[in-house]
């Protein structure tokens, strides 16, 4: 029985070391990519450079002012592209034309801003603010505008009320006449 057991551990060692050879090769090629992965992360890693300041650098504020009003222009894009295609309408060029930059000094003061993470923060922490003022303002517009509409409604139907009742009372009072003057 001991013989027995011996050949059957012995078997499964070499169907074991079968195995093991067969995955072998895998094995090797896993190592070597995962060397070379290593090796590539290690050689990429270098010095980023950064956007020098532009010559003409925009003012916070004002890149704040005219990344507002590029998020407002890009919603209206969104929503009306049709209708401003139409009409010719290029929003980035009136934009531009307000506040008196070209497209490459916004491309460039923007790339600068972007990688001065405080400074952008800063930008985008005033756009936020003044999107949700507009948002605001539009909504209390929107608010005095039902309300108006609600009183144009109230006064339309009293109006109606009010001639509807005096065509009820002229052709009375006109009978009334008539039959007086009879």
């Amino acid at each position: 029985m001991g013989y027995l057991k011996n050949k059957i551990n012995s078997a499964q060692l070499i169907s074991a070391c079968d195995f093991v050879s067969a995955r072998a090769p895998l094995f090797y090629v896993l190592k070597n990519l995962l060397i070379l992965v290593v090796a590539a992360q290690l050689l990429s890693c270098q010095d980023v450079v950064r956007p020098e300041v532009p010559e003409q650098l925009i003012p916070e504020s004002t890149m704040t002012d005219i990344l507002t009003e590029a998020y407002i222009g890009n919603a209206a894009r969104s929503n009306n592209n049709r209708v401003l295609r139409m009409s010719g309408v290029q929003l980035d060029s009136i934009l531009y034309a307000k506040y008196g930059v070209d497209s490459l000094q916004f491309a460039q003061n923007t790339a600068y801003y972007a990688a001065q993470i405080e400074p952008y923060m800063r930008i985008l922490e005033g756009v936020e603010q003044q999107l949700n003022q507009v948002k605001k303002s539009l909504d209390s517009i929107a608010l005095i505008d039902a309300e108006q509409q609600k009183k144009d409604k109230a006064l339309l139907l009293d109006s109606a009320k009010a001639n509807v009742l005096n065509q009820n009372i002229i052709p009375s009072v006109s009978q009334w006449t008539a039959d007086t003057l009879r």
